[in-house]
């Protein structure tokens, strides 16, 4: 298995320079955590989608819970519509997260595999089927590795992404699924823990699984002052970024892009 910390396919990058990005990828630069963010597709960077996934794993199965990784059922990318990897200063993979959708119906989501045979499953399905018109993203396999040398700047870079995914995809709403200490460090960044839908013990006891939405026209009002800064500046950087072009999974994920 690739370790989280070696070198990516993408060129290393110093602090001061940005990875070469092509037509297929996008990208910024986090003053505070001192990494690049590229934005790609699994299609347009498979090394870096592995690196990624292989960190994904590694982290995971350090706190005994790899399983939810599901590495063989996404390794192929199909299912993936964008990921976001964050580089440190010599080109090693520390983190992402990646994104799944626009969804065309709930049954896409995988917060209902999450909370079948649970109380809530009725408001999850009525959620996310209720937002489709507006356009639904949702937000997987996000980590961020004990090698980042600026580990907490680091989590909250990766709390910001998913209002950059709600502009470069097009859509409204997005959403996540994690433990409450996770969505807790996200609604920093306009996250809205969801509290009409009662936490699940995913993908055991040990955590209580929760969700939270980020809506396109009220997160920068929801968004903590510390972290504003920042998420503008990424943004301004992301400005007029094109999404790539292979991004939308051959299921028909992507048909709902554009909608508002």
């Amino acid at each position: 298995m690739t370790r989280a910390a070696s070198t990516t396919s993408v060129t290393a990058v110093r602090t001061t320079t940005a990875p070469t990005t092509t037509a297929s990828e996008c990208g910024y630069f986090d003053a505070t955590s001192r990494c690049w963010f590229l934005v790609a597709t699994p299609a347009s960077h498979p090394r870096l989608w592995r690196e990624y996934l292989d960190g994904a794993r590694e982290n995971y199965r350090h706190h005994g819970v790899e399983s939810v990784v599901e590495y063989d059922d996404i390794v192929d990318g199909l299912s993936t519509t964008l990921f976001f990897v964050a580089l440190d200063d010599v080109g090693r993979v520390v983190g992402g997260v990646r994104v799944q959708g626009p969804y065309m119906c709930a049954d896409q989501a995988h917060a209902v595999q999450e909370w079948t045979d649970h109380p809530g499953i009725a408001q999850v399905y009525a959620m996310i089927d209720g937002r489709i018109p507006s356009g639904v993203i949702e937000l997987k396999t996000a980590w961020c590795g004990a090698q980042a040398e600026r580990r907490g700047e680091l989590t909250s870079a990766l709390s910001r992404i998913a209002p950059h995914a709600l502009s470069l995809l097009g859509v409204r709403f997005a959403f996540a699924t994690a433990a409450g200490y996770v969505l807790d460090r996200w609604a920093t960044c306009g996250g809205v823990m969801e509290d009409s839908i009662p936490g699940v013990p995913y993908p055991d006891e040990r955590y209580l699984t929760r969700m939270m939405w980020w809506d396109k026209h009220t997160y920068v009002d929801k968004t903590h002052h510390t972290q504003l800064p920042a998420l503008l500046a990424e943004a301004a950087q992301l400005e007029g970024a094109q999404v790539p072009s292979d991004s939308f999974a051959e299921d028909g994920l992507g048909d709902g892009v554009g909608r508002e």
